[in-house]
């Protein structure tokens, strides 16, 4: 049973890379339609920007296509407890 997925906010650049290995893996068209999301958060006011990206994935998968996909491994599951 998959419970849950590790994701460091700090690592994460906003690239995606996580969406579209999820969309290719389960054969979802082009579009805004994905299991998996990224949300970007931005606060503050000039000059003092902050960005942040928030990745929510389905938790679905065994073996999940954007975990290996991450160039940067802000996500990750272990295996022995999802």
């Amino acid at each position: 049973m998959q419970l849950a997925f590790f994701f460091d906010q700090t690592r994460c650049t906003g690239c995606y890379t996580c969406v579209v290995a999820c969309k290719d893996w389960h054969d979802v068209p082009a579009g805004p339609a994905s299991w998996m999301r990224v949300a970007t958060i931005e606060r503050g006011k000039y000059p003092h920007p902050f960005v942040a990206f928030l990745s929510t994935p389905c938790y679905h998968c065994a073996e999940p296509a954007c975990v290996p996909a991450c160039p940067v491994d802000a996500i990750s599951k272990r295996k022995e407890d999802g």
